[in-house]
């Protein structure tokens, strides 16, 4: 949201942070000897002078010319959350295309919704200075992207598509998918374990375990068939010592790491339990915090939810109480290994003396009430859960040995007296267009997702994957 978009010609091409419209996905028919599959993904690059804390935008068509050939078909309008992919890929769809070479794809865009923090020092769009704003940007939505796009039968490449929300928006926050530099694309290939593509932290409900495979409910992908090999890692299941296959329970919530396979499927190469059945049952929502109003009570943008939930959407604002009888704060480390200090300070809080503006939590609600946006919605929660957290900065300085200085941050941190976050890296963090910290120097923009800790004399991101702009 963490990008472009892209459409993968030729074959069946995925991304991270998939932001769909519900349904199910199933892989289409075998491309025959004169077609190919033809996939669609998205992904973003942050504008300047405002925090992006969401952008939701749904695509309602994708087409290939000359021809007119579809590539959402039954899928659109597919939800997409852009601001999710700043450091990920978003897979779409999937479609069989007739070979041949097109000069052209068309897609068109419909209802925009923007929140955003405004920190320019003026009213901007009607928000004022230092508050979070959720509005419905007008402009133009539809892009026609030039270009030679071979298609050859039975191939499998793709086509990447980056909406770029620097071009995208403007500086009065109109829209417009039409400008120059708002749209481009690139050639995707086959990765080097035989994937097209990653789908990263797919998060969502276990259902309808057999034959090493089963069900993943999610409520931006819909339903996902994932199967399971020798390989697959199964992380945090505790009370379960197979750590395969048998430890997956119809109902649990889980997050997991998934390949798309060249015949459409996805295998899945992590997964990791977040609650067993009892506790997934449970109304979890994932947010921003943009404000720290007392030892109880904090802010958030509500940014993804584990199902959908009455009253409240992805973008709205949400004032977050913590229960009368206490609250657990917990890390979802992701496989990540945190210095115990960190971690420490983090599970030991009993108030909001962690939390800091940037960071992303997961919340379980006890009760809610207000909403739906415009009315102010409140949740009260027993339990806070640090996630990952996605923003776009600078190298400030020459990195040392596996850390390095972010600077030039999003105002939510800049408003709040943050200007350096530390990044500390390890052979854990992955990272794209960059082979490691010692292709970073001082000034590189980079984008970072990571496990984001208050800490002194600065914050600490430990970086779970780091993408070179």
């Amino acid at each position: 949201m963490r990008k472009p978009a892209f459409f993968v010609i030729g074959a069946i091409l995925a991304g991270i942070f998939v932001a769909g419209c519900g349904g199910s996905y199933t892989a289409p028919p075998a491309a025959g000897p004169q077609t190919a599959m033809v996939n669609v993904s998205m992904t973003d690059a942050p504008p300047a002078g405002i925090t992006v804390i969401s952008f939701e935008v749904s695509l309602t068509g994708a087409t290939l010319n000359p021809g007119n050939v579809d590539l959402l078909g039954a899928k659109a309008p597919i939800r997409i959350e852009v601001k999710k992919l700043e450091t990920e890929n978003a897979f779409l769809s999937t479609a069989n295309v007739t070979a041949g070479n097109y000069t052209s794809l068309n897609l068109t865009f419909a209802n925009p919704e923007l929140t955003f923090l405004n920190n320019t020092g003026a009213t901007l769009a009607g928000c004022a200075n230092g508050t979070v704003c959720e509005i419905k940007p007008s402009g133009t939505l539809t892009s026609t992207i030039n270009g030679t796009f071979n298609v050859s039968a039975g191939s499998q490449s793709g086509i990447l598509v980056d909406v770029n929300l620097n071009t995208l928006l403007s500086g009065t926050l109109g829209i417009d998918f039409s400008g120059t530099g708002a749209v481009s694309a690139s050639t995707q290939t086959r990765q080097a374990e035989g994937e097209l593509e990653d789908l990263d932290d797919a998060g969502g409900i276990v259902k309808s375990t057999a034959n090493n495979q089963f069900t993943l409910q999610t409520t931006d992908l819909g339903s996902l068939t994932v199967s399971v090999d020798n390989n697959t890692k199964f992380e945090d299941f505790e009370s379960c010592a197979a750590g395969n296959f048998s430890c997956l329970k119809d109902g649990q919530s889980v997050e997991a790491d998934l390949l798309l396979m060249s015949g459409g499927t996805f295998l899945a190469r992590k997964i990791e339990l977040h609650d067993d059945v009892a506790e997934a049952a449970d109304d979890e929502l994932d947010g921003v915090v943009f404000k720290v109003d007392s030892a109880t009570q904090f802010e958030v943008v509500i940014i993804d939810e584990l199902r959908d939930v009455a009253n409240v959407s992805v973008g709205d604002p949400a004032t977050v109480m913590l229960a009368s009888s206490g609250a657990t704060f917990q890390v979802d480390a992701n496989g990540l290994t945190v210095p115990s200090a960190l971690q420490g300070a983090f599970e030991g809080a009993v108030d909001t003396s962690q939390l800091m503006p940037g960071q992303t939590v997961q919340l379980r609600k006890v009760s809610m009430s207000g909403g739906p946006a415009p009315s102010p919605v409140t949740i009260t929660t027993n339990r806070i859960r640090l996630r990952m957290t996605r923003f776009t900065a600078a190298v400030s300085g020459a990195p040392t040995g596996s850390n390095f200085n972010a600077g030039a941050l999003p105002g939510i941190f800049t408003a709040n007296g943050v200007t350096t976050i530390q990044v500390q890296t390890s052979s854990q963090t992955g990272f794209d267009n960059v082979s490691g910290v010692s292709g970073l120097a001082d000034g590189n923009t980079v984008s970072l997702r990571g496990l984001l800790f208050k800490s002194t004399p600065n914050p600490v991101l430990i970086a779970d994957k780091i993408r070179k702009r």
